[in-house]
């Protein structure tokens, strides 16, 4: 039985529940195939994972770990150099990452690269950062219009975060909303809690 690893990665603003429901579901789906020796569970931002990512396939690498596991490819971060060029160093070192939202495998059974799942990795990344990007123009020109019209921005008193930070962290619950889609479709789609979404919802109803 090969060796395995699991990343489950949350956000700062994200709950506990996120995390063990990324561990337990990634477990009893993969847990009769692989031996899972580490699970890597922790919070921090995806956009600043190039640290993180290293620790991990280190280890990887160091305990002779065969398949890397993630519900989702935003887990291994979201920028798209940073996950492309994970995905290939893994690749080089004969480690598969199985994403699993998307049912991929970074490499074959013979351990080459595979590259219909190269293509559309690189595919969905570089459409994830434009969207993105573009629901962040659209937020700072709204945000500007807003200020030109006397409003402000922020929370009240005493709050930990202010609106446009926590924007900024969840872009893509912002862009799902625009969409029309509704928070429990959110939910599944960014494998982010109620309580996140229904917080993003109503800074920009």
């Amino acid at each position: 039985m090969e060796n395995a690893i699991i990343i489950a990665r949350c956000s700062t603003t994200e709950t506990k529940q996120d995390v063990t429901r990324q561990t337990e579901e990634l477990t009893a789906k993969y847990g009769n195939q692989f031996k899972i020796v580490k699970t890597f569970a922790y919070y921090q931002s995806g956009t600043k994972n190039d640290e993180m990512n290293k620790k991990m396939l280190e280890f990887a690498i160091d305990n002779k770990v065969e398949n890397i596991l993630v519900s989702e490819i935003s887990r291994i971060g979201r920028k798209v150099v940073s996950v492309l060029q994970f995905i290939e160093k893994c690749s080089e070192n004969k480690i598969n990452v199985i994403i699993d939202n998307y049912n991929l495998n970074s490499l074959n059974k013979d351990k080459t690269v595979n590259t219909i799942t190269q293509l559309i990795l690189n595919i969905s990344s570089s459409i994830s950062a434009i969207e993105l990007q573009e629901t962040k123009r659209r937020l700072d020109s709204g945000r500007n219009k807003y200020i030109k019209a006397g409003g402000t921005l922020g929370r009240k008193v005493g709050s930990t975060k202010d609106d446009t930070r926590l924007i900024n962290e969840h872009l893509d619950i912002v862009k799902f909303l625009r969409q029309g889609q509704s928070v429990r479709n959110i939910m599944k789609l960014t494998s982010k809690s109620s309580g996140t979404v229904q917080k993003i919802k109503k800074i920009v109803a």
